[in-house]
């Protein structure tokens, strides 16, 4: 009889074998529940352009993130510049919507409704970038109730406050486009300026879409306001939507005003500004240009 017949498992080598057992059926379970990760592609994107027409006014924006999407998966909306990671592979069609700030308001970001789908194919490789640059231009949804650049004129003429020493003008002198810009100015403690639109627009009030945009700096408080003008009575209702404080660069923003315009109940209205001077500064100023009124 062999000396290797017959010699007997102590409780120690069973129990080193069932452990050795085990812990090989725990390394396949894990290879099996948590597999190589997929190498992403990536997209890159610097920035939006935007071009416009003659109709449309100026090409000045501020698209400072977009929504993309690549074949049927929504990737996320993303600011810029961005470098977003794709887990697809080969080539994908490619969509990029304009996300903007409204009313200035850096937590009400948006889909621009009046900006147009940017819409590409590309190849995408893993561990690769694809670089793209995005262009939009306004949609067929817009339609401009106005478009003030101040170039050949000045469209807030109608003197709200009743003090014709409190007016829009000109400026020639600090411009952000073009020969001009608007510009009211108060010098006196305790002033006031409310100047609207000398010509009153017929508006959407179901709940379209509504948008004032406009290029401002001031070192003044100033608020964008809407009027709705009652052409049976005669009466006016004043909203004050947003107000603006300080800014010594030149602005972007993008003003919703559906809201407004379905709950005064008329659909006829004036855009106005107002200012009242702060005792902080000794001449209050703001400085507006490229003011667009837009709505489906």
């Amino acid at each position: 009889m062999s000396h290797s017949e017959n010699i007997p498992i102590t409780n120690y080598q069973l129990l080193l074998t069932i452990l050795l057992f085990i812990s090989v059926l725990m390394w396949n379970g894990c290879e099996i529940i948590n597999p190589p990760e997929s190498i992403p592609a990536y997209i890159q994107i610097d920035t939006m352009l935007l071009t416009t027409n003659s109709v449309q006014g100026s090409a000045s924006h501020k698209i400072g993130a977009v929504q993309v999407n690549a074949g049927a998966e929504l990737l996320g909306i993303f600011p810029l510049p961005t470098t977003v990671p794709v887990l697809q592979s080969g080539e994908q069609d490619i969509r990029v919507d304009a996300v903007v700030i409204e009313s200035g308001i850096s937590a009400l970001r948006e889909l621009y409704p009046f900006y147009q789908r940017y819409t590409t194919t590309g190849e995408l490789v893993e561990g690769e970038t694809l670089q793209i640059m995005p262009q939009t231009t306004y949609n067929s949804a817009a339609n401009f109730a106005f478009v003030e650049d101040f170039n050949g004129g000045n469209s807030f003429v109608d003197d709200l406050d009743g003090d014709p020493g409190t007016r829009m003008e000109l400026t020639f002198d600090d411009v952000f486009e073009g020969s001009a810009s608007g510009r009211i100015v108060l010098n006196e403690s305790g002033s006031v300026a409310m100047v609207g639109t000398g010509i009153s627009y017929l508006l959407p009030t179901s709940g379209e879409d509504v948008f004032l945009e406009m290029n401002y700096k001031c070192n003044n408080n100033f608020t964008v306001g809407i009027r709705g003008m009652s052409s049976l009575s005669g009466e006016a209702a004043n909203v004050d939507k947003v107000t603006f404080t300080p800014r010594e660069t030149w602005n972007k923003v993008y003003i919703s005003l559906s809201e407004e315009a379905a709950s005064i109940g008329v659909n006829q209205f004036q855009i106005y500004i107002k200012m009242f001077k702060s005792d902080d500064v000794a001449i209050g100023e703001v400085i507006v240009d490229n003011i667009k009124l837009i709505h489906e």
